[in-house]
């Protein structure tokens, strides 16, 4: 017999619960700002040259990040401008296409979204105002099937 041990949709938590704040670090768990995890903020430009390189110059130049068709384009200081080298990673965005609030990228199954702010603390650190860069730690699992197969989640 094959049963689900709860049904979700039916699973009433009162917000006193003590579960909620365990579930809501769980779900959470997989997301991570670069700021935290890298040693200083050059090392997160270094990771999405990278990871994410452009056609020219350095994440840390990029004045401006716009969404051009389905493209993301860069712009420096300079006025000139570029994209990704590899124009398949940007997947998604949030906010209009002139002025993103954020960026996807996906790099295998590894997600990273930047995140501006350019009025905040941290965005006002840098050319682009980035607040933040979020990463995606794939969690994945290897188990053993009752019959010696590898199943993976």
């Amino acid at each position: 017999m094959n049963m689900p041990a709860f049904n979700l949709h039916s699973l009433k938590l009162n917000p006193s619960d003590s579960v909620i704040p365990q579930v809501m670090a769980t779900t959470a768990g997989k997301w991570h700002s670069a700021f935290d995890l890298f040693e200083n903020d050059l090392a997160v430009f270094q990771m999405l040259d990278a990871r994410f390189p452009l056609q020219e110059r350095s994440h840390e130049d990029v004045k401006q990040y716009i969404v051009y068709f389905n493209h993301v384009m860069v712009f420096f200081a300079d006025g000139t401008h570029c994209g990704l080298d590899q124009s398949k990673q940007f997947v998604a965005f949030n906010g209009s296409r002139e002025n993103p609030s954020s960026i996807l990228f996906q790099e295998d199954d590894l997600h990273v979204e930047l995140l501006f702010n350019c009025t905040s603390k941290k965005g006002k650190q840098n050319l682009a105002g980035i607040e933040d860069v979020q990463i995606e730690f794939p969690i994945k699992r290897e188990f053993v099937t009752p019959s010696g197969n590898e199943y993976k989640v």
